[in-house]
């Protein structure tokens, strides 16, 4: 048999050797050949400090996968993990970087999430922890230890001193006898105490009750409070500027006022020493007798006239009425007095187009013994009053007296509150001239809000020659103004 030469046998240990070796490097260094399997997700980081590529990825202490790549994006760190082909994770996770020890080497721990699906290649975790490296923590020890030092220092420089310790000894002492004192009377005042805890569990009680009974007003009235809070901080974000300028006036005018405080009280010093000499009108009334007495019988007159003026609750309006058939418009001002709710008195002054009716008869003589008559009717423009009583009846109110100048009556009927109204009116039963019946009116009126009403009718509708379709509108308001003034005025109440 042929011997192995030397050369053979050095080769094949080599060789074998080598086949170790590599064996060994990849066992060892866990290296695989070809494309390692599973799918690769990633995660973002605000710093991955200590964190290596081929870095264990856990979960639940098990190992799932490795890091396989650490890149810059965005001033943050982008990991990219190669997760095991059997390990599912489910979305909603949250990666930690962790340590195996104070000093150890960092491994990546996915905390499972608890949303539905799970993770696929190339999904990106976002909720991330990322743990502070050691020189972080030992500086903020230090920090926290010079903090320490200094504290102590203080207590150090504050108690150590003989005036400190002997003041700290007087409160212990001071806290001393004053629980001893609070012992005494607790034990001398025990019947008293517990009558003043009885009746405070009674008041609890009396309270939770009240409360109880009235859970839904007060639920109503935290609401009310909270929308008052709203509106009041709306008003406020809205009228800002307003009422930074308000609070700028109001430091001025303070300003303005201190200036002129000390020349307004001089100027008070001297009225109080003229009306205490009893100069001027004033000092007159507080030094001559009978003067006041003379005064307030005078003042509780004014008093009484004034009260039986206030009750009555006045009306001014103005309307306009266009009358369809005759081009033109009619007005109308009012003024209404309602002593009671039950009955008003309505006074109108009103501009009608057709004026008043005037006949003039005139006889000519043309030959001796021969006349001639003539026959001419005129219609003036010119202004007529209405002086009417009105008394509501439910929701039937009658009218009567002088309408249009002429005697006349009518009828108002609520339909909706005060909101919608119905009237017929009738006057002029003289007849004019050159008309046959009684003058009669329909009107509609409908109040769009308070001030403001419009109204639409028929006017002398049984006189087809003069007849006019109309539609108007107008104003109709209280006016605090005129009833002041007629407070000037002698008025005797029904």
């Amino acid at each position: 048999m042929q011997k192995l030469t030397t050369e053979f046998k050095v080769g094949f240990f080599v060789i074998t050797a080598m086949i170790v070796l590599g064996y060994m490097t990849f066992k060892i260094g866990e290296l695989t050949f070809g494309r390692e399997k599973g799918y690769r997700i990633y995660g973002v980081f605000a710093s991955v400090a200590g964190l290596d590529i081929k870095s264990q990825v856990k979960m639940a202490g098990v190992t799932v996968g490795s890091i396989e790549g650490i890149t810059l994006r965005e001033e943050k760190a982008k990991v990219a993990m190669k997760i095991n082909p059997d390990v599912k994770i489910r979305k909603g996770v949250v990666a930690a970087i962790k340590s195996e020890s104070l000093l150890g080497e960092k491994y990546l721990d996915l905390i499972p999430g608890k949303e539905e699906g799970f993770l696929r290649e190339g999904d990106t975790i976002h909720k991330t922890i990322s743990v502070a490296d050691l020189d972080s923590l030992i500086s903020q020890l230090q920090n926290v230890a010079e903090d320490i030092k200094s504290i102590s220092g203080f207590f150090k420089e504050t108690l150590g001193t003989p005036e400190t310790q002997s003041s700290i000894n007087a409160i212990i002492t001071n806290l001393k006898n004053m629980t001893e004192s609070l012992s005494t009377l607790t034990e001398k005042e025990s019947g008293a105490i517990d009558t003043i805890i009885r009746n405070l569990g009674d008041l609890v009680v009396q309270m939770r009750n009240i409360a109880e009974e009235n859970k839904g007003p007060l639920k109503n009235a935290i609401t009310n409070l909270e929308k008052i809070s709203g509106d009041l901080g709306d008003i406020a974000r809205e009228n800002k500027t307003p009422l930074r300028d308000t609070m700028a006036n109001l430091q001025q005018l303070s300003g303005d006022l201190r200036e002129s405080a000390p020349r307004l009280l001089n100027r008070v010093d001297r009225v109080v020493e003229k009306i205490e000499k009893g100069e001027g009108t004033v000092g007159k009334l507080m030094k001559e007798e009978g003067v006041y007495d003379k005064l307030d019988s005078t003042l509780e007159g004014i008093n009484k006239y004034v009260t039986a003026t206030d009750r009555f609750r006045l009306n001014v309006g103005f309307r306009g009425e266009y009358l369809f058939d005759e081009e033109d418009t009619k007005g109308y001002f009012s003024l209404k007095l309602q002593p009671k709710e039950d009955k008003y008195y309505l006074l109108e002054i009103i501009d009608d187009p057709k004026g008043r009716v005037k006949v003039t008869d005139t006889t000519l003589t043309t030959t001796p013994g021969t006349t001639a008559a003539t026959h001419e009717i005129k219609r003036e423009d010119e202004l007529k009053f209405s002086i009417l009583f009105a008394r509501k009846f439910n929701d039937i109110v009658l009218r009567g007296g002088l309408m249009e100048s002429t005697f006349g009556f009518g009828a108002d009927y609520y339909i909706k509150g005060e909101q919608l109204r119905a009237s017929i009116d009738a006057w002029n039963f003289d007849k004019d001239p050159d008309v046959e019946n009684p003058h009669l009116k329909f009107t509609a009126n409908y109040t769009i809000f308070k001030s403001l009403f419009i109204n639409v009718g028929v006017d002398d509708f049984i006189n087809s020659k003069i007849s006019s379709t109309f539609a108007g509108a107008g104003l109709s308001f209280d006016d605090e103004d005129l009833k002041y003034i007629l407070t000037r005025f002698p008025i005797s109440l029904p």
